[in-house]
């Protein structure tokens, strides 16, 4: 067996899988692939190709050098760049590029204006509406100053409105359905001043999975195509993307060694253990940021907590087919398995599970 760098391994038999699961869902709605965040941590190239080929033809990104990196790639897709920008700079490199642009506000939408008018073009765009995330977009209330803009536009043309849930993910539906609500009361007034704009979209991966009475004319879904999602996987997603290693060191340790930072554990017994050169630099053992400030939410993480503590709820790898426990703290670099008893072996492949967006960019994506 050669040496085995460490990659990203994604399964394109179960990637395209969940394609064909997400579009049997949304039947005749169209599918607005968002692949942000190095498609969800996919590989933007690969996972983009694999989208297109499977007949998904809308892409979206959240920021102009993403979109501009996509535009590059030269697939026949239409790629939409939720980021509202009104900086002239980025908005040039967007039109340059035919990227669809998001327009969020009334600078915003003049800017666009002045430089297609440059370059004498159309500029192809969707309106961001603002429903209650307090992120681009007009605030609902600003609903004349949308009707004036469309009405007097001259090179821009809309191709779809949008917005985007705060809460989908949430258990209760109240603040979601309050956004939905406030959605359709935007689009109800733009189509009785009769303003036809072909595409509204507003549900994100979490609302897909939960609301189809909310899809509209489009669905943005970008999470749920690697299997993770925030709520309950209810058509069969099949989990995409493992991170593989290799055991590079194996010994044996005494009773009553510690292991790890901190000496956060110690062997209660005789052990062999495995060193695995795989760590938080690599995304593995890390989360997104939970910064939410509510009491209930606070509450909600302690008690979380403190039933992990209690079930004694460990970290495992995947060697050889078998599930091995990870002993003491992961560092940057590495982590320690505990091997005992197992016919483990250097440069054994080692497979963890880790959601793919977390995983450092600079490590390989590999396609099997």
């Amino acid at each position: 067996m050669g040496v085995i760098l460490k990659v990203l391994e994604v399964k394109k038999e179960d990637l395209e899988y969940n394609i064909g699961l997400i579009k049997k869902r949304a039947k005749d709605t169209k599918i607005i692939a968002v692949v942000k965040g190095n498609g969800y941590g996919l590989g933007l190239k690969d996972f983009s190709k694999i989208l297109v080929k499977n007949g998904i033809s809308d892409l979206a990104v959240s920021s102009v050098e993403e979109a501009i990196e996509l535009a590059s790639f030269k697939l026949n897709a239409r790629i939409l760049c939720l980021e509202a920008t009104a900086v002239q700079e980025e908005i040039e490199m967007l039109i340059e590029n035919n990227i669809i642009l998001s327009i969020g506000s009334k600078e915003c939408a003049e800017n666009v204006t002045t430089i297609a008018v440059k370059h004498d073009k159309t500029a192809h765009c969707h309106i961001a509406i603002d429903t209650g995330f307090s992120r681009y977009g007009f605030l609902v209330s600003e609903k004349e100053a949308i009707l004036k803009m469309v009405k007097n536009s001259k090179r821009l043309f809309f191709d779809g409105v949008f917005s985007h849930f705060s809460t989908a993910y949430f258990q209760n539906d109240t603040y979601t359905r309050k956004q939905y609500d406030s959605f359709l009361e935007v689009k109800k007034y733009l189509e009785a001043n009769d303003v036809k704009i072909p595409i509204y979209h507003i549900c994100n991966s979490s609302a897909f999975l939960k609301y189809d009475d909310m899809y509209l004319d489009a669905v943005r879904v970008g999470s749920a195509f690697s299997g993770r999602v925030s709520v309950k996987n209810n058509i069969g997603l099949r989990k995409v993307g493992m991170l593989k290693s290799n055991v590079v060191e194996i010994k044996e340790i005494k009773k009553g060694t510690p292991v790890g930072y901190s000496n956060s554990e110690i062997v209660k017994k005789d052990s062999k253990i495995a060193i695995i050169p795989v760590g938080y630099s690599d995304g593995f053992n890390t989360g997104v940021l939970d910064d939410t400030y509510k009491f209930i939410d606070k509450l909600r993480r302690t008690k979380n907590s403190f039933a992990s503590i209690f079930k004694n709820i460990k970290n495992t790898v995947i060697i050889n087919g078998e599930s091995f426990e990870i002993i003491g703290k992961v560092g940057m670099n590495h982590l320690i398995v505990d091997i005992t008893g197992k016919n483990v072996r250097i440069n054994d492949k080692v497979l963890l599970n880790i959601k793919p967006v977390l995983v450092n960019s600079k490590i390989r994506r590999e396609y099997i």
